[in-house]
């Protein structure tokens, strides 16, 4: 089975990775990573600044939440309950 080339429909031999007549590469996985390659040259060049990773905002930082400040009012009531209790129980007696 021989391979054709993709860009100029060339018959190559099956041993070959590139083409004979054009030189473009005939593997698959080679077109692949080759193509990888270009977008990456081409974004180097011309980098959108939408596409820029340096702001970060749009992730949305969260705020920790804030601690509920327990409340003292149950410990002020206790306290108010006692001195009254101890109250009564030394003025009537």
């Amino acid at each position: 089975m021989s391979k054709r080339c993709p860009e100029c429909r060339y018959v190559n031999e099956d041993s070959r990775i590139f083409c004979a007549a054009c030189g473009a590469a005939l593997d698959a996985q080679i077109r692949l990573i080759q193509g990888l390659e270009k977008q990456k040259e081409e974004l180097s060049k011309n980098p959108s600044p939408s596409r820029q990773r340096g702001d970060v905002s749009f992730y949305g930082t969260r705020s920790t939440p804030k601690k509920k400040e327990k409340s003292s009012a149950p410990w002020v009531i206790l306290a108010l309950v006692v001195i009254a209790v101890a109250a009564w129980f030394f003025l009537k007696g």
